[in-house]
């Protein structure tokens, strides 16, 4: 009776959760770039409107690269949300 009340909660906080991850690493990254404590990385400005919207490719590839292989690191769900 509660499994897909929630199963919905627990994807929406797992959406959430990946939208800070994706953002706080901008943030640091953009951050580090600017105070030269990271090699320079091409920074391309999704909006004219609102000055925080960003896009690094690099970042990008590098979180699904991680992500990967955090993935492929624990071999099961069980291992994976063990560590979670």
């Amino acid at each position: 009776p509660v499994y897909w009340p929630m199963f919905v909660v627990a994807v929406l906080a797992a959406i959430i959760a990946s939208q800070a991850m994706i953002s706080a690493t901008y943030a640091i990254v953009k951050q580090s770039v600017a105070l030269g404590c990271f090699p320079r990385m091409k920074v391309v400005h999704t909006s004219q409107n609102h000055e925080g919207q960003i896009y690094i490719p690099e970042v990008n590839t590098l979180l699904m690269l991680a992500c990967v292989g955090v993935t492929l690191g624990f071999k099961t769900t069980l291992q994976l949300g063990n560590a979670y």
